[in-house]
Parts: C-alpha cells; sequence; structure tokens
C-alpha cells in the first residue's frame, strides 16, 4: 500500500493515540472486552453471561479474582499498558483493534525505527465539504509547536495573531487556537472556515497551510464515524 495511506507510530505514539481513543469516545464495552486477551492475557476472565458478568482479573501473586467495572475497564487497560513492555507485534494487534483498521509491525524506512504501520483507509473516503469536523470537533489545544514555526517561517502573521501561547515562566508549553485578537477570547468556531451558499459547501481559507491535526483527519474510518463527518461511504 501507498505510504501516504498509512502512517507509522513509534511505541510511544501507539500509546499515547490509544489513550486519546479512549478519552475522546469514552466507554467502549465491546472494544475493551476484545483488548482483555491481548493486553491482560491469563490473568483476566470475560463472563458474559449471569449474575456475575463482566471482566475478572486476577492480579500477580494473588489467586482471588476481582471484576472490573465496565467505566473503569479502559482505565484498567491503559494502566497494563503502560506498565508493561509488550512486544511490537502485539502492539500491532492491539492497534488493529482500537483503530478498526489494519496494523502490523516493521520499520520506519527513514530511521530504522520498530514501531506499528496503521492503515489509514483515505483511499475509501471522498471529502464532501460538509464542515463537520470544522464545526463541531473542539481543536483549540490541538496546535503544535511545529505548525508554529511553520507558520513563523512563512510570515503568516495573520495566522500567527490568532494562535495563544501558553507558558510557564518563560517557556513556551502550549499553543490555543483560534484566539480572537480583539476580544481576547477563543472563537467558538474556526474563524478560517467559509461557507459557500450557493452549493451548501464550506472551504478552509488557510487549506495549504492549516494545522497537522486538521491536516490528518479523519485519519481512520473509525474517526470518521465516530465524529459525525459525512464522507464515508458516500463517494459521489
Amino acid at each position: 500500500m501507498d505510504e501516504k495511506n498509512k502512517i507509522f507510530l513509534t511505541r510511544q505514539e501507539a500509546l499515547r493515540a490509544i489513550r486519546l481513543d479512549f478519552e475522546q469516545y469514552g466507554a467502549q464495552p465491546r472494544l475493551f472486552t476484545e483488548l482483555c486477551r491481548p493486553i491482560l492475557g491469563g490473568r483476566a476472565l470475560v463472563q458474559k453471561g449471569g449474575n456475575h458478568a463482566g471482566v475478572w482479573v486476577k492480579h500477580r501473586h494473588k489467586n482471588k479474582m476481582r471484576r472490573i467495572r465496565d467505566d473503569a475497564l479502559g482505565e484498567y487497560l491503559l494502566r497494563a499498558l503502560n506498565e508493561n513492555s509488550y512486544p511490537v507485534s502485539v502492539l500491532a494487534e492491539i492497534c488493529s483493534k482500537v483503530f478498526e483498521t489494519k496494523a502490523y509491525s516493521g520499520k520506519q524506512s527513514k530511521t530504522g525505527c520498530d514501531g506499528i504501520w496503521i492503515e489509514t483507509g483515505e483511499e475509501s473516503l471522498n471529502c464532501r465539504q460538509c464542515g463537520s469536523c470544522c464545526i463541531n470537533l473542539i481543536y483549540h489545544k490541538d496546535c503544535t509547536e511545529k505548525d508554529y514555526n511553520r507558520w513563523i517561517a512563512m510570515g503568516r502573521f495573520d495566522i500567527l495573531e490568532r494562535v495563544k501561547l501558553v507558558q510557564y515562566g518563560s517557556k513556551i508549553i502550549g499553543y490555543r487556537i483560534w484566539f480572537n485578537p480583539k476580544t481576547g477570547r477563543l472563537f467558538s468556531k474556526c474563524p478560517w472556515l467559509k461557507k459557500d451558499d450557493s452549493k451548501n459547501h464550506y472551504s478552509c481559507t488557510i487549506h495549504d497551510v492549516k494545522p497537522e491535526i486538521c491536516r490528518q483527519y479523519p485519519l481512520t474510518g473509525k474517526h470518521a464515524e465516530m465524529t459525525g463527518c459525512g464522507m464515508l461511504t458516500d463517494t459521489s
């Protein structure tokens, strides 16, 4: 597959992406149950019926098992992921289940680093310019240092004046988009979004230089479905 339709994640990047998925979509009972085997192995028992239905876990050095509440299972699995060193092949299996797409272990050609390749499925997605992602999703905290430096290098001060720097003393620790310099508050919706009333379509007025978080959306079919993207199956 063409590399433009897949992304490479290091071990740490994969763990961060999994945590983001869990936090973004909340409880995902079916997924969390499926992840018990690769993450917890023989320590987990999934009981599907009866009075004891749920996930039961045996802690190390203890014979007694305890039930993990549904609302706590996601965080329990995340802790296990961070506390143990899993082979990259196992992380790839976990990523495949989490992101609902093909994922496999491999090396990045440029660096030779071991990690996980994830197929994005972008070739099957066709943007309808419905504007749903720009209007409904909250990306205020997702501007990166790379984005900010790119706009500096390009002299895009029209963009930079709408980025708020978050500082700790003299150190910049984050960036917030999009900031209204007139009101001192963040815009409720993206100020770069323009509606074409004749076609009921939306376009981005900084499309060629927009933040990386916008350039990557929706990244996977699951993310498109979970965030109400209108381009999943309609290719008209």
